[in-house]
């Protein structure tokens, strides 16, 4: 019997076919959403080629674990195939995957502890700059590691705004949607927390 392991992103069941000669790229989310709750494997197959690169990238910052990331996310899209025949086109699909990503963040994290140090897209850019020296280099990647630390000491709500922002991309009705707040509170959540970043960095020496 073979033991080897299923492909990463792989989904029970599903029936591949075509749902006409409209482009996979020229169909909206919810669209796809609604000819996967039909059975065509295809549609969920372009939501992943959309999808997978952003969430695993909030995944990775979020519970700070490469490995642990792609089992976040596996999971994330297997929720998201199987609540397709649940689903309610209205629009609001990135919410509804994010929020989906969230939950299983959060599950991950109560879980098993987080191995791999949080990487910050703003800390990160930092590094990206073409000319630099070898000293810029290790200057940059001491700030990453400041801005890190500070990140992992900053409450949960504070640090999943910043992540869901920075590193998902995600527009302020956005992330308001997936955290189930007002947009006004998403806005002042990424100011305090930023002003908290702030404080943190420089109380270190």
């Amino acid at each position: 019997m073979s033991t080897a392991k299923p492909a990463l992103y792989a989904v029970p069941g599903g029936a591949a076919g075509s749902a006409g000669a409209v482009p996979w790229t020229d169909r909206d989310d919810d669209e796809l959403m609604l000819l996967v709750a039909g059975g065509v494997r295809a549609a969920f197959d372009e939501l992943v080629r959309r999808h997978r690169r952003r969430l695993l990238g909030v995944a990775t910052r979020y519970v700070r674990c490469p490995g642990l990331a792609h089992d976040v996310t596996q999971n994330t899209l297997i929720d998201i195939y199987r609540a397709a025949p649940r689903y309610q086109p209205r629009g609001s699909f990135t919410s509804f995957l994010y929020r989906a990503l969230l939950n299983q963040c959060r599950m991950a994290g109560r879980a098993k502890a987080a191995q791999e140090r949080l990487q910050v897209t703003a800390a990160v850019a930092l590094t990206e700059h073409p000319g630099e020296t070898a000293e810029d280099q290790v200057l940059a990647r001491e700030r990453e590691r400041r801005v890190q630390r500070a990140l992992d000491r900053i409450s949960e709500k504070l640090r999943a705004v910043v992540v869901l922002r920075y590193s998902g991309g995600l527009a302020y009705q956005e992330i308001a949607d997936v955290l189930d707040i007002p947009v006004g509170t998403a806005k002042r959540r990424l100011f305090d927390a930023i002003e908290k970043l702030r404080e943190l960095l420089a109380e270190e020496p």
